[in-house]
């Protein structure tokens, strides 16, 4: 690589690495509180929410690598562009095509990663996400409960403790209530039984059975044991989508090939189709990166950077939805879909190339224009006067 090519591959990798970063820390912390509400009866619930987060990094990667990519040579080259580098660059006989040599291998290689990663990484992912959620509504990971709380198991079900030896697990003054029967012990402590159940360990206590027709049969025991479910069963997504998001990619072509049903060779096919098409578009993104991110002479307005990223959450909601469809010819729009950007793409690249630097950035000031003159022509001062008091903005302190 020439020196020049190492000074771009330098530009690039800042932006590249923040955003990706950025990408999976945004939707982490979205996620989190949702993930949260499933430790409620976890022992070690950050520990659990470690690994939680982890195997969905593979996932979040798959979505920050699309954008880091666009992204990161938008960026550059609007950097290049705001500090005369552009020109500079032209002056010495490199032409954009010459200026897009690394960020197309850069996109190569993230789209090779991406590859991967939708063919094995995240369906691993996946597995052990879907594992660690049926440990966890089974009770495999340890039952947490604060002395003197009312837990709440089930919808039907309420457990109380008076303490709890947090060194032995050991709990004081146990209660437990269901609809079948009511349990009170001196002690007891919570063990895992094997085979999908926690089994709670009790000693010294009394049980009050309701029978049939409202009859109460009362018995005590020195020890005993009863297998408690701590978690409602939770509905698996059953979208074609998302079961075809678990499988390896070996074992998505054999779906896609010998599936038992049309409609599950239909929804492999698209989904296979969907992870390879995603990969080839990544390839397209620096041409869409050069063609928005670079401003016209003398601004500094970043209007193109916001189409692009609309234009890539475009293309991902469009093959996402046909995935969903399980169409016959879904692999086929996908196609369709994919070369329509191609088309888009080289259109925009040649239209930068023969109008100059910031063209299609200056055609995107000039139709929001008609819009902004639009805005200054609405009487928003009497249209506030029409609505209701409650729904008018309270007036600022100063």
């Amino acid at each position: 690589m020439s020196a020049i090519d190492l000074y771009i591959a330098r530009r690039l990798a800042r932006p590249f690495l923040a955003t990706g970063a950025m990408v999976i820390l945004l939707l982490s912390l979205e996620n989190s509180r949702r993930l949260m509400g499933l430790l409620d009866n976890v022992e070690q619930p950050v520990a659990v929410l470690i690994k939680l987060m982890v195997y969905l990094v593979p996932e979040y990667l798959g979505i920050g690598l699309l954008i880091s990519v666009f992204v990161a040579v938008a960026v550059a080259f609007r950097s290049f562009a705001i500090s005369g580098e552009l020109d500079i660059f032209a002056s010495i006989g490199l032409s954009p095509a010459r200026l897009l040599r690394v960020p197309l291998l850069l996109a190569l290689a993230v789209a090779m990663l991406h590859a991967g990663l939708r063919a094995y990484v995240e369906p691993a992912g996946e597995q052990r996400l879907d594992a660690l959620g049926t440990s966890i509504a089974i009770g495999n990971l340890g039952l947490s409960i604060a002395p003197g709380e009312f837990l709440r198991p089930r919808p039907d079900t309420v457990f109380h403790v008076d303490a709890v030896d947090r060194r032995t697990g050991e709990f004081r003054g146990l209660f437990l209530r269901n609809p079948d029967l009511t349990v009170a012990a001196r002690a007891g402590r919570v063990i895992n039984g094997g085979r999908g159940e926690v089994l709670l360990r009790l000693s010294d206590g009394h049980v009050i059975v309701t029978r049939s027709a409202g009859r109460l049969e009362i018995a005590s025991f020195k020890a005993l044991k009863m297998p408690v479910q701590l978690l409602a069963p939770k509905l698996a997504r059953g979208t074609a989508r998302h079961r075809n998001d678990r499988l390896m990619l070996g074992d998505l072509i054999g779906a896609a090939v010998g599936g038992r049903t049309g409609a599950g060779r239909n929804a492999a096919r698209a989904a296979l189709g969907s992870r390879f098409v995603t990969a080839a578009f990544i390839i397209l993104v620096p041409f869409f990166g050069f063609a928005l991110g670079v401003p016209p002479k003398r601004s500094t307005s970043a209007l193109g950077l916001g189409a692009g990223i609309l234009l890539i959450v475009g293309f991902v909601q469009a093959v996402v939805a046909i995935e969903d469809s399980a169409h016959a010819l879904a692999p086929l729009f996908q196609l369709m879909i994919v070369f329509g950007f191609a088309l888009a793409a080289l259109a925009l690249f040649r239209f930068q190339r023969s109008q100059g630097p910031g063209a299609i950035e200056a055609a995107l000031l000039s139709a929001s224009r008609p819009a902004r003159h639009l805005s200054r022509w609405i009487p928003v001062d009497r249209l506030m006067m029409r609505l209701p008091a409650a729904c008018r903005p309270a007036p600022s302190a100063a």
